[in-house]
């Protein structure tokens, strides 16, 4: 998980028919706020604004085409969601806890509150989860001032991930409880994401080892010996190396999927 930067502009369809049905949904709660708040009557939310194809585009973009949690690649993930930091429609003080409803109505098309997951992350893991610091701080309504609260979970571009998560080769651990709250919540151990960040992590390792080959230097000799090493013939080694040698300058880079786990564990890798 990394910080991400959002686009300043958002796009046109939250601005507009976002704006529009924002403040349909909040005339609707103060006409009926008490059957809102009890879970008598739901909200309407409407899924082809939120989800509208330009907010999806601009989301993968911002996040590099990787989802805003576990920092996989979507191509890797099957399709997206976009998700909610604060939940739309209900939240939950507990991973399995009771749905408190009406949820954060009120930043339904929020800019700020969007982000494009793998489906694993939102929709077997985070879900509705969203604790607080103190419940006490909790906004309620649109009327309530969001910056009271203290989240405790990782907000995707507003804190830094690496001030609470610590990765040991492709395992992550906590460093804060908001660390260890964000690993539940967004399923960051999962055993298959684990399992793609260690063969992610072999590749990498692989990469600087063929990137510190001289191919200006190196003797026939030396040639026989690497390939020996690496059971690659020197014909299709050379080749390798020279995309290693391309690669290792951007391991780090917030394009890369697990940028931070490389970060990491290879410290002395520009970024």
């Amino acid at each position: 998980m990394i910080r991400i930067g959002k686009s300043a502009t958002a796009p046109e369809i939250l601005t507009k028919a976002g704006k529009i049905a924002t403040d349909d949904i909040c005339g609707l709660y103060i006409q009926n706020s008490i059957a809102y708040d009890t879970g008598k009557e739901k909200l309407p939310i409407e899924n082809d604004i939120y989800g509208h194809s330009s907010v999806k585009k601009q989301l993968q973009f911002d996040q590099h085409d990787k989802c805003c949690f576990c920092e996989a690649d979507f191509t890797a993930n099957g399709y997206g969601d976009v998700e909610h930091f604060r939940p739309k429609a209900g939240y939950r003080t507990a991973l399995a806890g009771k749905l408190n409803r009406p949820g954060y109505y009120w930043l339904a098309y929020d800019w700020q509150n969007l982000y494009f997951s793998c489906q694993i992350c939102n929709q077997q893991y985070k879900k509705n989860f969203f604790p607080l610091e103190k419940e006490s701080n909790r906004a309620r309504n649109h009327f309530a001032d969001i910056t009271s609260e203290d989240p405790q979970l990782i907000h995707p571009s507003v804190d830094e991930p690496d001030k609470h998560l610590e990765f040991r080769r492709h395992i992550v651990v906590h460093k804060t409880v908001k660390g260890q709250k964000s690993i539940q919540a967004y399923g960051l151990a999962r055993p298959k994401i684990n399992k793609a960040r260690e063969k992610y992590f072999q590749d990498v390792r692989k990469n600087i080892a063929l990137a510190g080959v001289d191919l200006d230097s190196i003797s026939q000799e030396d040639k026989i010996m690497v390939s020996r090493i690496f059971d690659v013939p020197w014909n299709e080694l050379e080749e390798l190396i020279r995309l290693a040698k391309q690669f290792v300058p951007t391991a780090t880079s917030d394009s890369q999927p697990f940028a931070l786990m490389v970060r990491q564990n290879f410290p002395h890798l520009p970024h």
